[in-house]
């Protein structure tokens, strides 16, 4: 990367817009005119849908466009399921009763706010589809894309193992809604993920192919890559056109003229006008996890690509593992903050699983396209179904591998903002190293600057009072220095260890419980977290609740009221009636630290300026 190009306006531009839409952008608020004002309701609807609908569990997931509302025009984008519904294509006017509700708000702190996510896309609206009244098929150019793609989706499906034709739907269209959720897991932990989305390489891989099949056959350089380009934009819009296949179609039309016109346009200069065209179009990308992931990830191997060259002498096979190994690391480097902070959780095993997987993938997006186009031939197709299927096999094989190997999956906890860009410093310093002349000094001067900004994190006080909303009952994280503590255990594991991962902290150091009664021990079930002390009330613990306790490998103390432990006071147990504390029922305590304190069956938080009712409570 030449110096010059940090120089240049343009990319000052871009960063001054992302600055400005990450310090100002607000998540979207529905029109005046929208549906979402009438909620909730049962009616008769009908609507135009506007995306690929994704199969899960016998549902049929889509989003539309509102078109009627009991016969009446009616404006509002709606997110959908059906259930056991014929197969729907996107493109076709459906008209159904159903029922329309608000999306369920961010349950609890650290959990994924499903709202705010449809909000981004500006969508305010659910339904459930009770009963298909019409299905009207217009023949428009979507309609058509959405025949191709469920031909293609068809053949996997109807001629492959359920895991395999999954992979083969992922890795060639970017299709996930049939993958289970143990494979879902296991390419997550392998390192594999990316795989399965229709991206950059599968843009380029496609414009590549035709312009090399189409040089056989046509001349012109131009005729040639004008073909490419046009079958690599059937490909994106096939795939669903979304962030990631934009952008990478977006660079490879601005490669692709500068070669036409025989000019180094610079592949960078293709990414920020990719990202900045997405960002006019619709600024609420820049908060969405594929967009960040896909624009840290290329950028990061276009630095490292561009500024490091290993040595020509080298024998190509090794020079091209190398360079593999090296471009997964910068890959996973770049994206490493990402997966902190969004999965909470880090997988070292990518850098090694992406030199088998990532040329494997390469072959199967191909032989997938070649399956489909020679399943109208059936003595050719049967020899090349044997070799996907074997080839699928391996592929599923080589990610449960890695996915089972100690390092792909360690449990990270949620970085400070001034932790993440300390990190990206360094990182880009580092991919930078080739262009600083005195790299001594340089070192010195970013390590520096790298260090002031880490250090700026002492003055970000995290939430020291959290409080989280189980089915039935509240639960209160308390960050009291460095010590956590937890008062309750009657959430689902899994929710109280994302917002403890949230938290910055990795493991509880008191954890007090309510009661004996076994659904108060419902967090130990799906926790996977160290917890080093329990307190309970004294009496039998109940049998089914033993085991639990043991895997903790906590200790556990058994407590009266009036005592003390990690600075929490046991109480008597207590209720809030007409804003007044009355004796509880059962044997259950109460918890107090500080001004905080809760009733004894977990249904209200009294703080010092506020009370927090289990009926009431609200994350926004």
């Amino acid at each position: 990367m030449h110096p010059s190009f940090y120089k240049r306006p343009f990319l000052i531009v871009f960063l001054v817009y992302v600055l400005f839409l990450a310090l100002f952008l607000k998540v979207p608020k529905p029109k005046q005119d929208d549906i979402f004002y009438k909620l909730p309701l049962k009616a008769e609807l009908s609507a135009y849908i506007n995306s690929y609908p994704r199969n899960k569990e016998n549902k049929q997931l889509f989003t539309a466009d509102i078109l009627t509302l009991n016969g009446i025009k009616q404006k509002g984008k709606i997110y959908l399921s059906c259930q056991d519904c014929s197969e729907l294509q996107r493109g076709q006017i459906i008209t159904f009763d159903g029922n329309l509700f608000i999306p369920s708000d961010s349950a609890n702190y650290g959990s994924f706010e499903w709202n705010k996510y449809l909000a981004r896309k500006h969508i305010f609206t659910q339904g459930n589809i009770d009963r298909v009244i019409k299905i009207e098929s217009p023949k428009s150019f979507w309609f058509y894309l959405a025949k191709v793609r469920t031909s293609i989706l068809n053949v996997f499906r109807d001629n492959l193992p359920p895991n395999s034709a999954a992979i083969l739907s992922g890795i060639t269209l970017g299709e996930k809604g049939y993958i289970s959720d143990t494979l879902y897991t296991a390419f997550q932990d392998s390192g594999a993920m990316h795989l399965l989305v229709a991206s950059g390489g599968n843009v380029g891989f496609i414009t590549l192919i035709v312009y090399f099949f189409c040089s056989l056959f046509i001349g012109g350089r131009k005729r040639i890559a004008f073909t490419a380009l046009a079958a690599a934009l059937l490909y994106t819009l096939i795939a669903g056109a979304d962030a990631p296949l934009l952008r990478a179609y977006l660079m490879t039309v601005a490669g692709t003229f500068g070669f036409i016109l025989g000019r180094k346009s610079g592949i960078m200069q293709g990414l920020l006008l990719a990202a900045f065209f997405i960002l006019i179009v619709n600024p609420q990308s820049l908060f969405e996890a594929g967009f960040q992931m896909s624009i840290l990830a290329t950028c990061a191997i276009i630095l490292f690509t561009s500024n490091f060259k290993i040595n020509y002498q080298i024998p190509p096979v090794i020079r091209w593992c190398f360079e593999l190994f090296f471009i997964s690391l910068c890959a996973q480097l770049a994206l490493g903050p990402v997966f902190t902070n969004y999965f909470y959780k880090i997988s070292f095993s990518a850098v090694f699983s992406n030199l088998f997987l990532v040329p494997l993938s390469a072959v199967l997006m191909v032989g997938g396209f070649i399956l489909w186009l020679v399943s109208f031939v059936k003595f050719i197709f049967v020899p090349v179904l044997f070799v996907i299927k074997f080839l699928l096999l391996c592929f599923e094989y080589l990610v449960n591998f890695f996915a089972s190997l100690p390092m792909s999956n360690i449990t990270a906890p949620a970085l400070k903002s001034t932790t993440i860009i300390a990190y990206y410093i360094l990182l880009f310093y580092l991919l930078n190293l080739p262009l600083f002349k005195k790299k001594l000094k340089s070192f010195i001067i970013v390590f520096i600057l790298a260090a002031l900004v880490f250090s700026g994190g002492i003055f970000i006080k995290p939430q020291e009072v959290t409080v989280l909303k189980g089915r039935y009952n509240l639960n209160v994280i308390l960050l009291d220095g460095n010590q956590t503590k937890i008062l309750g255990a009657s959430i689902n594991g899994s929710t109280a260890r994302k917002a403890l991962l949230a938290l910055g902290s990795k493991e509880i150091d008191c954890l007090f419980i309510n009661s004996l009664s076994k659904s108060y021990f419902y967090m130990l079930n799906d926790f996977n977290l160290k917890i080093k002390n329990i307190y309970l009330p004294y009496g039998k613990i109940p049998a089914e609740v033993v085991p639990l306790l043991k895997d903790t490998g906590a200790e556990i103390v058994q407590i009266f009221p009036t005592q003390n432990y990690c600075g929490v006071t046991i109480e008597n147990g207590w209720i809030l009636i007409d804003g007044k504390k009355q004796v509880g029922t059962n044997n259950n305590l109460s918890f107090s630290f500080e001004d905080i304190s809760t009733s004894s069956n977990l249904k209200t938080v009294k703080t010092a300026n506020n009370i927090i009712n289990f009926n009431s409570i609200k994350h926004n």
